[in-house]
């Protein structure tokens, strides 16, 4: 108060006033922006109304992704609170066993043969896998189970010498034959005609040689969220290496997401510690790959949820230690890495395991009535998921809030 009280005295209260105003003017400039900006934007111009199309979600990682659990919650609240487009990118046929995505349901026939990045590189993009047909007459169908549809449908192709003729059908509509031979080897992404409300996607292979499928998905023309998870059960942050960087240039070119989340971890948390030295820079290298191809969009990293381990080192307040339960060494350095590795590039970190109660907190979740962990201490139930998801949503739209509480903002109306 004393330096504005000399300033009264000397030059008056309009001086004073307007030295104030310029002091608040340079904090508010000196106040760092929310790594999140770009996505807060997005979300503002659906909040407001000024949005015209879909905003895009993509999570990408390991099974706590491909289960469609956290991200199916994610997807729920994001789409109650701003407006539901649709699905988006999946991977294509069924890619694992109890494969059950959120929104859709996904059959295949015939002869199909899978291929996995995680076991080495190859063709594979964002949904890491593969669908090759074995011969004619092999079959997938997405079915949309919102009753809004959809009116616009994608399928990926691998365009290569030899490739086969795949036919393409939305809902009864007329069939569309693509050939996917080709002089060289190249994905290539087809936009299907789609009335609205449609509600069917139907691919077979009609001979000539084998057909390969990238990713196939759904979605609306709508102001809205699309939230689409890219999961790999088993698999590190070192997947992405094994991804085509042309394909992915591709997908994300197409699917031009607001929002990355990156959301592996788990798996190299419990490789001991002494080999994790390289993990840090890895980590860095593999998510600055996603970003560049995605120039526009904001980065979220999610780090590892509590694990809990038989065998491990005792850990301090863990009293799940004295029965043989403790997280891993490993898990600490890989979510330090990433939480380092983040702020370095501008990327927002979640500390999933701090969200669950700090270490422990997995064995504390199992003992839980009904558990919100399984008996593998690494997993969650459905429950679990659902309160993670809760949690890391809650964090997201606080900071959500500050960011449209900055100077000139739009004022929410709405």
């Amino acid at each position: 108060m004393r330096p504005c009280f000399a300033s009264l005295l000397r030059l008056g209260a309009a001086l004073c006033a307007a030295a104030i105003v310029v002091a608040a003017g340079a904090a508010a400039k000196a106040r760092p922006a929310t790594p999140l900006a770009p996505f807060f934007a997005t979300l503002e111009a659906l909040h407001t109304g000024a949005a015209t199309g879909p905003v895009v979600i993509m999570q990408i990682g390991d099974s706590h992704t491909a289960a469609d659990l956290l991200s199916g919650r994610l997807r729920q609240l994001f789409q109650q609170r701003f407006g539901a487009a649709g699905r988006g990118m999946l991977p294509p046929g069924i890619p694992e066993p109890w494969y059950a995505p959120d929104l859709v349901q996904v059959s295949q026939a015939g002869g199909w043969q899978l291929a996995g990045s995680i076991k080495g590189p190859g063709p594979f993009g964002l949904g890491g896998v593969a669908q090759n047909s074995t011969g004619p007459g092999a079959q997938m169908v997405l079915t949309e189970t919102e009753p809004a549809g959809f009116d616009r449908a994608f399928v990926e192709v691998l365009r290569r010498p030899g490739g086969g003729t795949l036919r393409l059908r939305v809902d009864n509509g007329t069939a569309h034959d693509f050939a996917t031979a080709a002089n060289t080897e190249a994905a290539q992404w087809i936009d299907l005609p789609a009335a609205p409300k449609s509600h069917v996607v139907a691919l077979s292979t009609l001979g000539s040689g084998p057909v390969t499928l990238l990713s196939w998905g759904t979605q609306r023309r709508v102001p809205g969220i699309v939230y689409e998870n890219l999961g790999i059960i088993g698999a590190t942050v070192a997947v992405i290496g094994n991804w085509n960087p042309a394909t992915v240039a591709l997908e994300m070119q197409h699917r031009d997401p607001a929002l990355i989340v990156v959301a592996y971890g788990t798996n190299m948390a419990a490789a001991p510690a002494a080999a994790l030295a390289w993990y840090k820079q890895a980590f860095a290298t593999r998510v600055k790959e996603l970003s560049a191809a995605a120039p526009h969009a904001a980065v979220l990293v999610i780090g590892p949820p509590d694990m809990n381990l038989k065998g491990q080192p005792p850990v301090a307040g863990c009293t799940a230690a004295d029965e043989g339960w403790a997280p891993p060494p490993g898990l600490a350095l890989v979510r330090e890495a990433q939480r380092e590795v983040a702020q370095q590039n501008g990327w927002y970190f979640w500390d999933w395991q701090a969200a669950m109660g700090g270490p422990c907190a997995s064995d504390r979740w199992f003992r839980q009535n009904p558990p919100l962990a399984l008996p593998d201490h690494i997993h969650q139930t459905p429950a679990g998921y659902q309160r993670s998801a809760d949690a890391l949503f809650a964090t997201l739209m606080a900071e959500y809030r500050h960011y449209r509480a900055r100077p000139g903002a739009p004022h929410a109306r709405r």
